[in-house]
């Protein structure tokens, strides 16, 4: 057979491939990286309000811009939070608590005894917590202490930003304590490892297996949904308190309005593992461990998707305030997206599909006040609520484009024609 005979049937047959299987596109491109120090890996990223700088956690601090450019590196931060405006950072490792001012000054640090499992900052950067083993601790912003107290083993901390109280997820339970930590208020029917709060501090979100629980911040009980499906892994709650994102172990990741009723479902990798939000519900973000980043508006339209070297773990994507800048950092890498490179994507086939309305699950829990003793009810049973999950076609995906009946034949025949050419 001669060469160009050869060529004819392949061109025959590449033709035909074309119009039977849609084209895959690639992943879309980050905007930039920054690589983690040689022998380091990255375990957490934080980012400032504004996106104005951005913090890799782990064996070693490193501060970027939001447009990439590296700020400085140096001690280790294996807990990581930042204050609002981005002045302040405050880390742990081992026993010892550390606050970093923006340029990566050292300005103090603090031993609890014990190994840190959780740190927090105000927004304003005027109180830190931290806890870890049966030790809670906090200080003001120059170091001075404020508070110390013992209870069980801790999970999770969060201080309001009303800074009127510090909420702990311990193995057995959820408390409160003022900002000394004098006991407020419990809740033992929970032991959450994630705790999120609102803006204004008035409510708060913790989950429970595949229930989300979001309580007064006095306290009271306001409400306990259930959604059918895997555990709770990751937790995002926006400033504006309108939207929560819970990342699952079934792969998927599920809005909730302020008042627990499901806005949509969608698939978002294997374990999602992080998740993020910007502070008005706009603009969602994911992570999760088969190394896939996932944005979404807070509509459930899936604007685009990109990878990672490896996986993301938790606490490891974050969202500016205002949504235009993305972060994910898997242990070898820090990545940046903008929601504005996925709009084109985001005009092809973005209509949620409605799949079977599924019952919502209230329960009532007894909440105990330590000053005022009270039993908190759940919110009326709303009823049944819609579940939508999106089907897009993204970015890094098998675009669905249905062929049109009468290009089938035509395709073949080209098979045909290319295995009976003789040469």
């Amino acid at each position: 057979m001669s060469a160009y005979s050869l060529l004819f049937r392949y061109s025959l047959i590449l033709l035909a491939a074309s119009l039977l299987f849609p084209i895959v596109t690639a992943d879309t491109a980050p905007l930039w990286t920054v690589q983690a120090p040689a022998g380091d890996e990255f375990s957490a990223v934080a980012m400032s309000q504004d996106g104005s700088i951005v913090i890799g956690g782990g064996d070693r601090l490193v501060a970027v811009t939001g447009t990439g450019e590296k700020l400085w590196s140096g001690w280790s931060g294996k807990e990581l939070c930042i204050s609002r405006d981005g002045r302040y950072l405050v880390t742990s490792q081992g026993d010892t608590v550390r606050l970093f001012s923006r340029e990566g000054i050292m300005l103090w640090d603090q031993s609890i005894g014990t190994t840190v499992t959780a740190v927090d900052i105000t927004p304003d950067a005027a109180i830190i917590a931290a806890g870890g083993g049966t030790y809670i601790q906090s200080w003001y912003n120059s170091g001075a202490g404020l508070g110390r107290n013992t209870t069980g083993n801790v999970q999770a901390l969060q201080i309001s930003p009303a800074k009127d109280q510090i909420v702990v997820g311990t193995t057995k339970a959820l408390r409160s304590f003022n900002i000394s930590y004098v006991p407020f208020w419990d809740d033992d029917d929970v032991a959450p490892s994630i705790i999120r709060t609102s803006g204004d501090g008035s409510s708060i979100v913790v989950p429970n297996g595949n229930h989300l629980r979001m309580y007064h911040g006095s306290g009271t009980l306001l409400w306990d949904r259930s959604f059918p499906g895997g555990s709770i892994l990751a937790l995002a709650y926006s400033t504006d308190g309108s939207t929560i994102i819970a990342g699952r172990d079934d792969g998927s990741v599920i809005a909730v309005d302020r008042t627990g009723n499901l806005l949509w479902k969608a698939t978002a990798g294997q374990w999602v593992t992080s998740v993020a939000v910007s502070d008005n519900g706009s603009v969602i973000a994911t992570g999760s461990i088969d190394r896939r980043i996932q944005v979404y508006n807070r509509a459930g339209v899936l604007l685009g998707n990109g990878t990672t070297e490896n996986a993301i773990t938790s606490r490891s994507v974050a969202v500016s305030g205002d949504g235009t800048l993305i972060v994910a950092a898997d242990s070898g890498r820090i990545y940046a997206f903008s929601p504005t490179q996925f709009a084109a994507n985001a005009t092809v086939s973005q209509t949620p599909a409605t799949v079977p309305e599924t019952p919502v699950t209230v329960t009532t829990a007894a909440v105990r006040n330590t000053t005022n003793p009270t039993t908190a009810q759940t919110a009326p049973d709303t009823g049944r609520v819609p579940v939508a999950t999106t089907v897009p076609a993204a970015a890094g995906t098998s675009v669905p484009a249905d062929l049109p009946w009468f290009l089938v034949p035509v395709a073949f025949s080209l098979i045909v024609l290319a295995r009976k050419r003789k040469p």
